[in-house]
């Protein structure tokens, strides 16, 4: 009975600490220890997997948002529940050649062992487990959407209005301002008073906000844009713009939770219809329309040349279209003038001598018979 009792207490206990802490956390924001985490996934795996295969570890890194299947090896994030020791500088490297022989060995597929193959290099080589104090599990894409739906109800948004966010940009609408103050918030993420939490924020965006360089300049920033004293709205979206715009910042991830929600473009909607519902060909029957003879306003004129219609004789003969010989007038040539021969007698050119010879003027006439000289 001792025994029973003081495991009721212990458990307990667990469970005040997990409360307290996700009271701590602001709104939607909730923590978990490796213990609690472990705790959980007994009850879902008291039955066994699907494969028969011991899958704790790989359990443990769903439920507090470390691993992922489809990657085959531990988010960066599960070293918040490890803390290295201090003499020790080369954990990071040992755990990574660790986890590459993993990966090496073991395949993809194999994801309960490849699991608990990679976590045992993070507890050989990273640093002591800590599985006693909750730490912030990251949201999913599924739960920022609910979250942002949650605050454009409270704040009286509208799909239409999110549609405009998405497609004109976040930063010419004073209400998108305070829906991402709503959405910061209620992740437990930022507060009015505090600001952005750079520990969440590193976990949540796996983005380097923890860093002593980038906190020191990340405050530098903020207080830079609070000395300007401007509405809560404005001074949570300058913060997230210009601040803690990481690798991968919150407000990528905000505006990536809008694009989901709003409605999409109607053009868009039915270009890619035919991928969305591929079979919809099977679903509706095929319509055949109709054949109509085709139709125009006017006739189309005739293509051949109508007749010419002559309304007064013509007063000049048509000229012929064809070719042809013409009368002569004046007859040949020959007719009319004698050969050359016996126009023009021969000229005998006299040798070259060094005295140029007289000149000659010759009278030409052209038609001798026909024309008689004129007098002078």
């Amino acid at each position: 009975n001792m025994k029973r009792l003081l495991a009721v207490l212990a458990v307990i206990l667990t469970l005040h600490s997990d409360v307290v802490s996700s009271e701590s956390g602001y709104h939607e924001a909730v923590f978990k220890s490796v213990r609690r985490a472990d705790r959980e996934c007994s009850i879902f795996l008291r039955d066994g997997t699907c494969g028969q295969d011991e899958c704790s570890v790989r359990c443990r890194g769903l439920v507090t948002r470390f691993w992922n299947d489809s990657v085959g090896v531990p988010a960066v994030t599960i070293d918040r529940f490890y803390k290295p020791a201090h003499d020790d500088y080369d954990y990071y490297d040992l755990t990574e050649q660790c986890v590459d022989k993993v990966v090496a060995a073991v395949p993809c597929t194999d994801v309960c062992r490849r699991a608990d193959s990679t976590i045992q290099c993070y507890n050989d080589q990273y640093g002591k487990l800590d599985d006693t104090k909750p730490k912030f599990v990251p949201f999913t894409k599924l739960q920022h959407r609910r979250i942002l739906r949650e605050c454009a109800a409270m704040l009286g948004i509208s799909r239409e209005r999110l549609y405009l966010f998405r497609k004109n940009g976040v930063e010419y609408y004073q209400d998108a301002k305070c829906l991402l103050r709503c959405f910061m918030i209620r992740e437990g993420l930022y507060t009015d008073e505090d600001g952005p939490h750079f520990k969440r924020m590193s976990l949540q965006c796996e983005g380097n906000y923890n860093d002593g360089a980038y906190r020191s300049k990340a405050k530098s920033c903020i207080s830079n844009l609070q000395d300007q004293h401007l509405n809560r709205c404005s001074l949570a979206y300058r913060i997230a713009d210009e601040c803690v715009n990481g690798e991968i910042a919150v407000k990528n991830i905000f505006v990536g939770a809008v694009v989901q929600l709003s409605p999409p473009d109607l053009t868009n909607l039915l270009s890619g219809l035919p991928s969305l519902l591929p079979g919809l060909p099977t679903l509706l029957p095929p319509i055949t329309l109709p054949t109509l003879p085709p139709f125009t306003l006017f006739p189309t004129q005739p293509t051949t040349p109508r007749p010419a219609i002559t309304l007064f004789p013509p007063l000049f003969p048509t000229q012929p279209t064809t070719t042809t010989a013409s009368p002569t007038l004046i007859p040949p040539l020959p007719t009319l003038f004698p050969p050359l021969p016996t126009l023009f007698p021969p000229i005998i050119v006299a040798p070259t001598t060094t005295t140029p010879a007289p000149t000659t003027t010759r009278a030409f006439t052209l038609l001798p018979t026909l024309f008689p000289q004129l007098g002078r």
